[in-house]
């Protein structure tokens, strides 16, 4: 008798300790996942906007004064603070920094995503 009560232990519902946690592991990594990749992905655009940018203004020899205005473009359409996006410099190219963070919060704690990428410009 004590056999059978061992052998439909799942069909009274119960589940084991390791299916539960293993489908804790994946809720929390699903949980991570959410947070994190709506950051991962506004990083990628404005890593290729100014990349994009920085090419352009080495091609086509643009001023100081466009690219500036450019670079305000990109800070407002992604809400960067001030001094996010820079001209370093112009010598043989076009060099912009781009360096921001960017909170992430989790429920227990809360991480700094930091980017920090430098677009050099290059010539055809």
């Amino acid at each position: 008798m004590n056999n059978t009560t061992a052998e439909r232990s799942a069909e009274r519902g119960a589940i084991s300790i390791k299916t539960l946690l293993v489908l804790v592991v994946l809720a929390a990594a699903a949980f991570a996942v959410i947070k994190i990749a709506p950051v991962y992905v506004e990083q990628q655009r404005i890593v290729h906007d100014v990349d994009d940018l920085a090419n352009k203004a080495t091609v086509r020899g643009m001023k100081e004064d466009k690219i500036n205005q450019e670079i305000k473009r990109i800070r407002g359409e992604y809400d960067l603070p001030e001094k996010g996006i820079n001209l370093v410099s112009r010598d043989k190219g076009v060099q912009i920094s781009v360096s921001y963070q960017r909170d992430i919060d989790f429920l227990v704690t809360s991480y700094s995503w930091k980017v920090d990428h430098t677009a050099v410009g290059k010539e055809l």
